[in-house]
């Protein structure tokens, strides 16, 4: 009997779908593979060098479908499957609209949200967020390779991989088993697998056209096998864009350089050689999150852009305001460039040694170099006086009318090396393994005259007053950090896959964390900006246990219980310190601040019936050692501390039906709990729920297909005084939104394909996000303070497409 968590309501009508689909599947055989519409390759399952291939780290994602109409579903979930899952196919990524970045190509699937595509869709950085948990809380990975930023795990959407470069993604909604690797194996994984390459020889190209003067170019060379090779392949692709954008002021440009091989050595070696390289730059505000409302009397708790000002940004210039013209004032558009160049490569052998043993050896590495140029929204320092001369090099007072300005820098290179061993035998698997990982980063902002282009030397800086020696020389007051840091982990892994019957599998796992992270830096990041020179290492080992249980041949029952950890941020070093034993206060600091670890229950079933596939879930996870700023009294300014809980549970399902051989419905939806253990309120930027509907339409080279996402209710900012009026009421609630897409598309003859999609189908301008610029209260009457700066969904959008091929 399958027994359901007591922590959610509905659990005994959960069960009876459980239940429902179980009798259902008893008595309906699955299909033949002739049910599967689509291209046979297209799932690479066990092909050594392609994506999800059998010796994938993380097993779960080796998707095993009993259907054609799981086959021909957007989303899906596989049958040996150990947590809840969404795999996103290539027929939905190839036809989505093909500037999305990797994050609106999971927006689809269930408790996901998306926010920062104001500048239209793939025009801009957006953020996911899964079941409530925030960018850098869970792991995003290429090949079973992690990659993140080095301050802390957050990612730059459009900075690596465009669409054309990713064959398949993989949302698990859980830390995985113990193989899964990640510096935030905690609240889940987006896992992407590389273009495949194929076995025929081919060239493609595509040409894009749409509004907003957008333009994109696609080519795709396919070697096809070598037979003087070995059967050898190769990829060689590329993608160009640029866009004037959906907001004022605000173009993007990029170009990307895609390569993979995959070489036969002998018969039981394969080495895959993968190598990509992207280029961009867009204009953005840097301190600017969004645009101008205005002061507006709160009536409720829901804050809308509406009756703004006539001095605000949208006052002015309505919804679609980016950037300005005016060279006079900070955000103009010129002052706002943002350029970044990366690469990310590796080189992987896979061996079959025999006797059951298998091996996997992957070398890695990526770099990011992000050169920021803004405006910024800095006052002249008290105290500071003088012509900017070299005796007297800071920022006159006398000066009001400049625009001030700054250049920040991110650049960091990621070395790395992921080991595992295989044993299979009659009963099950085992599976044992490491990762090893090296990163060095350089990171400054140095602030600057854009009116006279000298530096201007607007930070604090040590006067020869008490009140000020904290602080350093006046000599580098033009920077606010200048700092270099690295970090060295490593991960062991240990799993055991126990098959007692062919029907069951039980895993069992163990993790072993250890990271040390260390920074050197003239000037750190606090709130003194003091010299720092220190490191820390945090450890962590992590349990995990897994269950899959298949009754019948499409029907999957499966459980997780896994812990995660979350290693402290970069930030952790940023304590502010003073006098002769500054590396002591701070090493006493970052002893004291803990990871922060998830503790995950989870339980679901997956049926692929001949005309219905079905997936439902439930699940509980608890948050510990919440990191935040100490507001505790007498606490050092900026020092961070464990504060608390979160706690997440929910349900979640999604479904795919096929009525007619061609045309496939599908639908998803989510309830998401996620309290703070501190205040017991919904935290910010997790809506309460999901949902998802639309279909797919083949038939004879022609496709069409429409889908709308929708995002409950959800909170911009933190239950805080702040943001409560004095009512009692809790502010910055964001109402219920959604978009919708539809794409269309014919095949002419062997060579030629055209086709069309509409992005933000009815045209909903409806707010995403809000930066918080703080509230007053006047005659007892909650005001917000007018700083607020609001995003919305962009403005409907359109593609036009014309793909060659032979």
């Amino acid at each position: 009997m399958i027994s359901f968590p007591s922590f959610l309501k509905g659990g005994t009508a959960l069960a009876t779908v459980l239940f429902a689909t179980s009798a259902l599947a008893a008595t309906e055989p699955a299909p033949a593979p002739a049910d599967n519409p689509a291209d046979p390759q297209s799932t690479s399952a066990n092909q050594a060098g392609q994506a999800n291939d059998k010796q994938a780290l993380t097993s779960s994602d080796i998707i095993v479908l009993g259907s054609g109409t799981a086959q021909a579903a957007p989303l899906s979930a596989s049958l040996t499957t150990t947590q809840p899952q969404s795999a996103v196919s290539r027929d939905f990524i190839d036809n989505a609209n093909a500037a999305s970045d990797f994050n609106e190509l999971i927006a689809l699937t269930p408790s996901v949200s998306i926010t920062g595509t104001g500048n239209g869709l793939g025009f801009g950085e957006t953020k996911a967020v899964i079941r409530g948990f925030q960018d850098g809380e869970y792991n995003v990975t290429y090949d079973s390779i992690p990659f993140a930023d080095t301050n802390n795990p957050t990612h730059h959407s459009t900075a690596f991989f465009p669409s054309d470069t990713i064959e398949t993604i993989v949302v698990d909604r859980g830390p995985g088993n113990a193989s899964q690797l990640g510096q935030a194996t905690y609240g889940g994984n987006l896992n992407m697998y590389s273009r495949n390459v194929s076995d025929k020889r081919g060239v493609q190209a595509e040409g894009l056209l749409g509004n907003w003067n957008s333009a994109i170019g696609r080519f795709e060379i396919q070697s096809g096998k070598i037979d003087s090779l070995n059967g050898a392949k190769f990829v060689l692709a590329g993608q160009y864009l640029r866009s004037d954008g959906a907001l004022t002021n605000s173009p993007v440009n990029s170009k990307n350089l895609f390569f993979k091989g995959v070489v036969p050595i002998g018969e039981h070696n394969t080495l895959t050689i993968l190598s990509t390289y992207n280029r961009n730059f867009y204009y953005q505000s840097d301190v600017l999150k969004g645009a101008t409302c205005g002061v507006q009397v709160s009536g409720a708790a829901t804050l809308k852009a509406t009756n703004c000002a006539a001095s605000s940004n949208i006052g002015q210039y309505g919804l679609n305001y980016g950037m300005g013209s005016d060279p006079t004032k900070q955000d103009y558009w010129k002052y706002n460039r943002t350029d970044k160049t990366t690469d990310f490569s590796y080189l992987r052998l896979q061996s079959e040694l025999g006797s059951g043993f298998s091996m996997d050896n992957r070398a890695y590495m990526y770099g990011y170099t992000n050169n920021t140029l803004s405006g910024n929204t800095t006052t002249v320092v008290s105290g500071f006086t003088g012509a900017g001369t070299a005796a007297s090099p800071y920022k006159a007072v006398t000066a009001p009318n400049d625009v001030p300005g700054y250049n920040k820098l991110n650049k960091y290179r990621v070395l790395g090396y992921i080991g595992q061993v295989d044993y299979t035998f009659q009963y099950g698997k085992v599976k044992v393994g490491g990762w090893y990982e090296h990163a060095n980063s350089w990171r400054h902002t140095w602030d600057f005259d854009w009116t006279t282009g000298q530096p201007s030397y607007d930070q604090k800086a040590n006067l020869g007053t008490a009140a000020t020696s904290q602080y350093p020389s006046i000599s580098m007051a033009n920077l606010k950090y200048e700092q270099n840091s690295s970090w060295d982990q490593f991960q062991l892994f240990g799993e055991f896959e126990i098959r007692p019957t062919d029907t069951l599998s039980v895993t069992p796992g163990v993790k072993y964390v250890n990271f040390n992270r260390g920074v050197n830096a003239l000037v750190n990041a606090d709130a003194n900006r003091s010299p720092s020179n220190n490191s820390h290492t945090w450890t962590k080992t992590l349990p995990f246990a897994t269950i899959n249980w298949q009754p019948v041949q499409n029907l999957s029952v499966y459980g997780q219980y896994a812990q995660g950890m979350y290693v402290p941020d970069l930030s952790s070093f940023y304590t502010p310190t003073t006098g002769t034993g500054s590396s002591v206060q701070q090493s006493t600091a970052l002893a004291s601040v803990k990871p922060q670890t998830s503790t995950n229950y989870q339980l679901g079933s997956v049926w692929h019936g001949k005309k219905v596939s079905v997936d439902v879930d439930v699940y509980k996870i608890d948050v510990n050692n919440k990191i935040a700023t100490d507001t505790s009294a007498n606490a050092i300014s900026g020092a961070l501390v464990n504060i608390g809980s979160v706690h997440y549970k929910g349900v979640e399902g999604q479904l795919a039906y096929m009525p007619i051989a061609g045309l496939t419905l599908f639908g998803n939806g989510s309830y998401n709990y996620a309290h703070s253990g501190t205040t017991g309120a919904q935290i910010a930027k997790a809506p309460f729920s999901t949902a998802a509907a639309g279909l797919i339409y083949r038939h004879h080279g022609t496709r069409v297909s429409f889908s709308q996402k929708f995002t409950g209710p959800q909170y911009a900012t933190e239950l805080s005084s702040s943001v409560v009026t004095t009512t009692g009421i809790r502010m910055y609630r964001l109402s219920p939104y959604s978009t919708g897409e539809f794409a269309v598309s014919q095949e002419i003859g062997q060579h030629f394909r055209i086709g069309a999609t509409v992005s933000n189908v009815f045209n909903s301008r409806a707010i995403t996000a809000i930066s918080n610029g703080g509230t007053v209260v006047t005659n007892g009457q909650t005001y917000y303070a007018g700083a607020d700066q609001f995003n919305f969904l962009p403005p409907r959008s359109f593609l036009m497409d014309v793909r060659v091929k032979y």
